[in-house]
């Protein structure tokens, strides 16, 4: 008998009828369940395997871990607007017997109850809350998963993907960051004014004491630049000088010799 796998959607092959004598081999990361006219009679370990009885079914499980999507969920939040939000997880099988025998399509209970449990959680919470910690709400969302458990599986993982506003808040969002981006960007502006001014201040303050800093300031950009010409504050040679102011108490000369 073909015992190649008939992998189904989340790669759980479906049961086949064992012919006695037939050998079945169970790979490293599955596990089989082997039924004898509707009883479970054993669980098969990885290796090959061989029965010889007759009415067997043979189920094997894949006990990997798998990625869960939920789609895109439109809930309201608790201070009112309607927000789209996606989710996605890991799960894998701990119990194959549960899995197998404590539901129907243990898969479907598992997507309802992470659909209730997210559902729950953005009811309870804020836009604000959403968009701020985001990072916390993966463990919120898990922790009110309940009852996978007795499915035989366990959620090991559980994220927010998306969190999808609707566009007038988008549109508020938007203008609330270029506020802030533009307040940021008017004190930085300020903080550089100030800064200017004070330097502007201590320099000035410091060419009031110390006037020969700002002859040597002005000496060293000469130095530093070229093609001036500097004209230096001196009476050139030849210029008449100005008399210096007669001395009040000094004796008038009469003008004649001898006198």
């Amino acid at each position: 008998m073909d015992m190649r796998r008939d992998y189904g959607f989340h790669g759980e092959p479906r049961a086949r009828r064992l012919r006695p004598g037939h050998r079945v081999t169970v790979n490293e990361w599955e596990q089989g369940l082997l039924f004898r006219r509707g009883r479970l009679d054993a669980v098969l370990d990885p290796g090959a395997h061989r029965r010889w009885r007759t009415g067997l079914v043979l189920r094997i499980l894949d006990m990997r871990p798998w990625i869960l999507l939920v789609p895109t969920q439109e809930v309201p939040t608790a201070d009112g607007p309607t927000v789209k939000i996606t989710a996605a997880g890991q799960v894998r099988i701990t119990d194959p017997i549960a899995y197998v025998t404590a539901s129907r399509d243990a898969e479907q209970a598992l997507y309802l109850a992470v659909q209730v449990a997210l559902r729950e959680l953005v009811a309870a919470a804020t836009i604000d809350d959403l968009l701020g910690n985001r990072g916390d709400m993966g463990s919120r969302l898990l922790a009110l998963v309940r009852g996978v458990d007795v499915l035989g599986l366990a959620v090991e993982r559980l994220e927010m993907k998306d969190v999808i506003l609707p566009s007038e808040l988008k549109r508020a969002q938007a203008e609330i960051l270029l506020a802030r981006a533009q307040g940021a960007a008017a004190l930085e502006r300020a903080r550089g004014e100030t800064a200017a001014l004070r330097s502007l201040a201590n320099a000035a303050r410091m060419a009031t004491d110390n006037p020969a800093m700002v002859q040597l300031r002005l000496l060293q950009h000469l130095d530093a630049s070229k093609g001036h010409t500097v004209v230096i504050g001196t009476p050139p040679l030849g210029a008449a000088r100005t008399p210096a102011p007669a001395d009040p108490e000094a004796p008038e000369d009469s003008g004649r010799p001898g006198a």
